[in-house]
């Protein structure tokens, strides 16, 4: 049964990179900039990670089939560069190489109406995303849900896929370390609100990684007491997103009426922990809660909502039934011809 969180009267702070945000293509780079949010009513507005999350959980038991509409499957699914800077300019870059601020005059705006003779200055997000790291970041976050859906399958898990899914994932955060460095310098030269990065992936963390990979893809022998001396392929899969998930330690702080663990806060460099957080939730909270649609022509992602769901849409159900039922009816066709022609020969 998937995770329902009932209680949307928790409040949460906003995980908002900016508001308004734009994006322009430059060579291999993305452009992106937005206006800092300050007051609450520009917080309300803007395109809020986590509480777009918490808003398609809780859907679940109304509307069919809305197991896609989440931001981290979004994400997840984007299958163009176009989706993906689509996906970027809606709540703002994953993870920023270079970031500078900007103090723009903006016009007010009072009860709706916009006025330009009273304007004020505000802070402007100016920042670069690489176009190759946004790629891999795709990349690496689709493998990463791939082995969390692979891993609920428990002892029916196959390891070539477990394998398969932490190599995707090493080939594509292999640059992770340089990234924590390189965001360590831009806080060091003022840029960004915390005195250190919010995330921590270093050499060894890669190098674990790697352990498990062999672990994974390792053959396994019949001799008994061997294998258990040695990690069996569904343990490496589970320490593999324990690895990623402790990249981003959540933090635990007092927010409106109660205590929230949530993420860090400061997301100047980009909502790559929101979508780790979702990450972490995804695979401690919830049972079966990740599927691969069984369409072979689709293969999306999608958030399960009743025991069983094999198909993200009535859609890919429809067109998957219709293709196993004429490669069934064609295959007794043929078989059928065959015997004609065969008595007619005979004959």
């Amino acid at each position: 049964m998937a995770f329902v969180e009932h209680d949307l009267r928790q409040t949460y702070p906003p995980f908002v990179w900016a508001k308004d945000i734009s994006v322009s293509v430059c060579g291999d780079e993305l452009e992106v900039s937005g206006t800092r949010v300050m007051l609450e009513e520009e917080w309300r507005a803007a395109s809020d990670f986590l509480r777009e999350y918490r808003q398609a959980i809780s859907r679940y038991g109304g509307q069919k089939r809305q197991g896609k509409s989440s931001p981290h499957i979004q994400f997840a699914n984007a299958e163009t560069d176009e989706e993906l800077i689509k996906f970027v300019q809606r709540f703002g870059p994953i993870v920023v190489s270079s970031l500078r601020t900007e103090e723009r005059p903006t016009p007010s705006v009072i009860d709706g109406v916009v006025h330009y003779e009273y304007s004020v200055d505000r802070t402007v997000l100016v920042a670069r995303q690489v176009l190759a790291e946004l790629r891999s970041e795709h990349r690496a976050y689709r493998a990463a849900l791939n082995l969390v859906a692979e891993l609920q399958r428990n002892k029916d898990a196959d390891a070539s896929k477990i394998e398969e899914n932490v190599s995707e994932i090493i080939t594509n955060i292999s640059k992770w370390p340089e990234q924590w460095e390189r965001e360590q310098q831009l806080l060091a030269s003022g840029v960004g609100l915390a005195s250190q990065p919010a995330w921590l992936f270093r050499q060894d963390n890669l190098e674990h990684l790697e352990r498990y990979q062999y672990y994974a893809s390792r053959e396994r022998t019949s001799d008994p007491f061997k294998e258990a001396l040695v990690m069996h392929p569904i343990a490496a899969g589970h320490y593999s997103i324990c690895e990623l998930v402790n990249a981003f330690s959540s933090l635990v702080y007092p927010w409106g009426q109660r205590p929230i663990e949530a993420p860090h806060w400061d997301l100047t460099f980009g909502i790559r922990p929101v979508l780790y957080y979702i990450l972490r939730r995804e695979y401690l909270l919830k049972a079966r809660s990740i599927g691969i649609c069984r369409n072979t022509d689709c293969r999306q992602l999608f958030e399960i909502e009743r025991f069983g769901q094999a198909f993200c849409s009535e859609e890919c159900s429809r067109l998957q039934r219709q293709r196993e039922y004429w490669t069934k009816r064609g295959k007794t066709l043929r078989k059928r011809r065959s015997k004609k022609r065969e008595a007619i020969a005979r004959n």
